[in-house]
């Protein structure tokens, strides 16, 4: 940590004396909000309107330009969306001279009425983050924005929804820069893919960021109105009827709508949507499982449905008030409610031998009818408030509350002989969540950059209550039972203090931060009168570094320390029964999980398009890992546990272009070695697993003749090692078909998802475990061949339509 602060000491000095000579600098920033504008471009032109030099502003709208000659110069400032404006500069040469604020004015954009033309990027990369524009994604319109993320280069979601980024599954989701206490599949199913504008994925995060999440930091970036007035989308989707629904028995049903509003007068804007979504999906599941106790050897293969009934609708509103110059106030809300129910409708054949003779000693077949409901209603409240001290001080406060009331039932019927029934259970929970972050920064502009430091601070508090009833007939009342009931309190605080910054030189944008937490944790459980407490202090240092090398070719390196915590659900020790041959629970002495990151790469801007190449390491201490043991001879108890270590390094290629003026084309590889080792529960031997792991992620889209266009993804993910197996790959390939009407006013697409024509066993994935007392292997096999029809309309494009001159006929048609 020393080595690491003297470096600190000597970059900082090293760049103020650098920057003592001759500059010329600036902020651009919005002539409405005064927000700043990320990566506007600035360039420097001569007398005869030819560009001597240019840089791209930094992430807070700064630039500057070091060492300029005297002279008189024109400054060309331009952004897409934005009016481009030219400032007239007599440079002496010498002085270090501040254009302060520079105000660019938005032109007319409303929602995706802008088409996108030229060169414009669709892909954008900066030393700490990858831009996505989601209109490349056209698979996922209709959808929800976990539709958006599994398109992106590094990323996959796995068929039970998890999702991994360069294979870390720790990924921590913003909405619009806002955390959030929920689990990312949780809160991007709440977002309507047609209310996203842009995605980011921030790979290495600066200081100011929570740290929290090994895999980086997804920023949903939801549309904004530019202009005054009033505009709104609304979006109708449908499916047909499942083709092959494994004789589930209920129909699946998938239907849903979202709309979207903007309005902007004035000083006010607000921004809202909502949406509703239900999205079934049929079925199967088959597994071959053995254990071994003693001289007992015990199969327990099964087959049978696996069947998802699921629902979410949601509302979201922004709004944002410019008091005065000095001081904005921003609010928003998002409240949602998610159901699910997954019914595992499972035949068993058991037979257990005696392995030392052969002999059979038991064989009996039943049913095992699983229900599984989960449901929650989600709550969440946003306050910010900027205030401009001076010109080189900006105050930011900032406070979210959130509510989640979570809740759910497992119910299962043990049957024999397809009338006996040998056992129900039912396992009730209720798992509410309270959450408070506060954070308040100060942006301090230097001659010579920008200094960010803050405090932040992160509570949140869940109390759970958890029952297990049986009987062994229906209808008598059920039993509690107390080894598998508890009531669990779970509580997090975290302090941080963090200072950042924010450098730029001619061709290059620098970042240094520190951050200093203190994280506190105390889990209880209220029936034993256990408590098991944590708490640590921690120091995460960040370095992010890009450079120009010219020719459109840039380099980037960064490094960062972060931290992998714990969540509730892997914490909480109460035993449940998920189904009639898994036992669930956690580990309340679980450690975080704490990572080195290193990655360096290049950028390659093409005539229509980008190309990265990036390189990175990481290593992690305490992997948790999800493991199974024997807990009887028909039950495994799956339970979450440290490894000792973990190595991933690897790398990805990416990009996007146009392969003809009428195809466009998006992808991107990732390529790792992963390997896990460690001792597992009270195995004795140290475990030790490794294998390369690569993914797929691409699209081709083609502008066909009369307003058709058609599109083809397709996500890949390889078979990747767990610290006792292997999970298989998980292929899933979408084809659709778009056309639109009324000069674009009007759109519809057919959507054709997980297409399967042969055995290619698209969307399955099978889980596979063992140890020298047990072995599992189940492939879930879901729903494929869906076909969907999405119709959109844009009001705003038909409102204009209708007040250009029409027919009478035509006039009433529409």
């Amino acid at each position: 940590m020393k080595r690491f602060f003297t470096l600190v000491s000597i970059l900082f000095f090293g760049l103020t004396l650098h920057a003592q000579k001759a500059m010329l600098s600036g902020t651009v920033k919005d002539s409405i909000t005064g927000s700043p504008i990320s990566f506007a471009s600035i360039a420097i032109l001569d007398l005869p309107g030819h560009v001597i030099d240019g840089v791209v502003a930094d992430s807070l709208g700064s630039f500057r330009f070091p060492n300029l000659r005297r002279g008189k110069y024109t400054i060309r400032i331009k952004f897409i969306g934005y009016s481009s404006k030219y400032i007239v500069v007599d440079f002496d040469g010498r002085s270090q001279i501040d254009l302060f604020a520079i105000v660019l004015s938005s032109i007319g954009q409303r929602l995706e009425e802008v088409r996108i033309t030229g060169q414009t990027l669709r892909q954008q990369h900066t030393g700490d983050r990858q831009r996505y524009q989601v209109d490349q994604y056209k698979n996922a319109i209709g959808g929800t924005a976990l539709d958006i993320v599994k398109n992106l280069p590094s990323a996959t979601v796995e068929a039970n929804g998890s999702i991994s980024m360069r294979g870390n599954t720790g990924i921590i989701i913003l909405v619009n820069g806002k955390p959030s206490f929920l689990d990312p599949a949780t809160i991007l199913s709440q977002i309507a893919a047609n209310d996203v504008m842009e995605i980011e994925y921030i790979t290495s995060p600066s200081a100011q960021f929570d740290p929290d999440g090994k895999g980086g930091i997804i920023n949903i970036k939801t549309k904004k109105s530019t202009i005054g007035g009033f505009a709104w989308l609304f979006n109708l989707q449908g499916g047909f009827p499942s083709i092959d629904n494994y004789n589930n028995h209920k129909n699946q049903k998938r239907f849903g709508g979202d709309i979207s509003f903007q309005f902007k007068k004035n000083k006010l804007e607000l921004n809202g949507s909502a949406n509703y979504l239900r999205n079934d999906n049929a079925g199967f599941r088959e597994g071959e499982v053995y254990t071994i106790i003693g001289d007992r050897k015990t199969f327990f293969p099964s087959r049978g449905e696996r069947s998802f009934d699921k629902y979410n609708f949601g509302i979201r509103l922004n709004s944002s008030y410019e008091m005065s110059k000095k001081q904005q106030l921003s609010l928003g809300v998002l409240a949602s409610r998610k159901f699910q129910d997954r019914l595992a409708d499972i035949y068993y054949t058991n037979r257990t031998i005696q392995p030392s003779t052969g002999r059979e000693l038991s064989a009996t077949n039943y049913f095992n009818s699983n229900l599984q409901n989960k449901q929650g209603e989600f709550y969440l409240f946003d306050f910010n408030y900027r205030y401009r001290l001076s010109e080189a001080h900006l105050l930011q406060v900032g406070a979210i509350y959130e509510h989640a009331s979570i809740y759910g039932s497992t119910k299962n019927a043990n049957i024999e002989r397809g009338a006996d029934t040998v056992q129900w259970t039912n396992n009730n929970y209720r798992n509410p969540l309270n959450g408070l972050r506060l954070s308040i920064q100060d942006n301090w502009k230097l001659p010579h950059g920008e200094l960010l430091s803050g405090y932040q601070l992160r509570n949140d508090r869940q109390n759970g209550n958890f029952e297990y009833y049986v009987t062994d007939r229906e209808g008598p009342i059920m039993k509690l039972v107390p080894e598998f009931t508890g009531k669990l309190n779970a509580k997090n605080i975290v302090h941080a203090l963090f200072s950042q910054y924010d450098h730029t030189l001619k061709r290059t944008q620098l970042s240094i931060g520190l951050r200093y937490e203190y994280y506190q944790r105390d889990v209880s459980l209220i029936n034993t009168g256990q408590r098991y407490p944590y708490a640590v202090h921690q120091l995460y240092p960040t370095f992010n570094l890009m450079h120009d090398l010219g020719k459109d070719w840039s380099w980037k390196f960064s490094a960062a320390r972060r931290v992998q915590r714990n969540n509730n659900f892997e914490l909480n020790p109460i035993p449940e029964r998920e189904h009639s041959e898994t036992l669930e629970q956690g580990d309340p002495k679980l450690l975080p999980e704490f990572t080195a990151n290193i990655e360096t790469g290049i950028v390659k801007k093409l005539k229509g398009g980008t190309l990265f190449i990036n390189i990175y390491y990481q290593h992690s201490k305490n992997p948790v890992q999800r493991v199974n043991s024997v807990y009887a001879d028909t039950i495994l108890n799956r339970v979450f546990t440290n490894a000792d270590y973990a190595n991933r390094w690897g790398t990805e290629i990416g990009g996007e272009g146009k392969l003809l003026s009428w195809l466009k084309l998006n992808g991107g590889l990732n390529l790792y070695h992963y390997k896990i080792s460690g001792q597992v529960l009270n195995y004795s031997e140290t475990r030790s697993s490794s294998d390369w792991v690569y993914s797929f992620n691409g699209g081709l889209q083609a502008d066909l003749i009369k307003n058709w266009s058609t599109g083809l993804q397709i996500n890949y993910l390889s078979a990747k090692p767990t610290v006792q197996g292997k999970d298989s790959r998980f292929v899933a390939p979408h084809f659709n078909l778009s056309k639109a009407f009324l000069k674009g006013a009007v759109k519809a697409q057919f959507q054709w998802q997980f297409i399967e024509l042969g055995k290619w066993g698209v969307n399955e994935q099978r889980i596979t475990t063992s140890s020298n007392d047990f072995f599992t292997t189940t492939n879930y096999i879901y729903e494929k061949n869906i076909l969907m029809l999405n119709i959109n309309f844009n009001f705003h494009k038909l409102n204009q339509l209708s007040r250009l001159p029409k027919s009478e006929f035509g006039e009433k048609e529409f």
